[in-house]
């Protein structure tokens, strides 16, 4: 029941982020108890011939990577990435990393994230400053950015994956012991951003077959109870 409680608790995460540029989902990871042996006493008798498994528990919440659709928007700042690409951003606890790239400029014209502010960094770990008269301004799948024809910045760009050590730290952002260079033929779509990962149908579906396995379980457990009541109560009485 409490593996059930944790996966409502993981597709509810998903569900609210479905719409978050560039969320991937959490994927609850569940392993089964040792079998526990029952009456097992050092030299003690027992009625108990074997074991007697004891359900499931959870194990971790593991990130699914699996890229998201593009979505086209039209603004020239905002970039989709592509295979195991991340943006590499500052934030007051560190360098961290994020799939959202929907980006703007501050006063100051620094490259930062729309939604935290986070200063954008460039591939030597400084902040990125695009001419505030800047008219034409490029990004190329490489992650150069360029304005009006005159090179500014390469994107610093980092691979995660599952063997990255990458952890959810919140505002979509990730920390991770062993970030990678992205691999061949991961990209930075300019006038895209790329979609949650979530499948609502899905995660409805889970939440769904969660909810009834708990229900199930519950009533089995009221079953046992009113079992154990009856023998206490009733055959005890009798037999007295």
């Amino acid at each position: 029941m409490l593996a059930c409680m944790a996966a409502q608790e993981a597709i509810a995460q998903n569900l609210a982020n479905a719409s978050t540029t560039g969320y991937k989902q959490d994927v609850p990871q569940f392993e089964s108890f040792q079998s526990m042996l029952l009456d097992r006493m050092s030299g003690a008798a027992s009625d108990q011939v074997g074991t007697l498994g004891t359900g499931v528990t959870l194990q971790d919440f593991a990130t699914d990577f699996a890229p998201g659709a593009m979505q086209a928007t039209g603004n020239n700042l905002d970039v989709a990435l592509t295979g195991d690409a991340y943006l590499t951003v500052s934030t007051p606890q560190g360098v961290r990393y994020t799939r959202d790239g929907s980006l703007t400029r501050d006063a100051n014209g620094t490259l930062v994230q729309s939604g935290t502010m986070a200063p954008v960094l460039d591939s030597s770990g400084k902040s990125i400053t695009i001419p505030a008269t800047a008219k034409n301004i490029q990004i190329s799948p490489q992650g150069t950015i360029s304005a009006d024809g005159a090179t500014v910045a390469q994107l610093g760009l980092v691979g995660l994956d599952s063997t990255s050590g990458a952890l959810k730290v919140g505002d979509n952002q990730y920390s991770a012991t062993k970030p990678s260079t992205p691999s061949a033929g991961s990209t930075v779509q300019q006038g895209y951003l790329e979609t949650s990962n979530v499948n609502i149908v899905k995660q409805m579906v889970a939440m769904i077959t969660a909810q009834r396995i708990y229900e199930t379980n519950s009533k089995m457990l009221q079953a046992e109870d009113q079992a154990t009541s009856k023998a206490v109560n009733t055959v005890a009485s009798v037999t007295a």
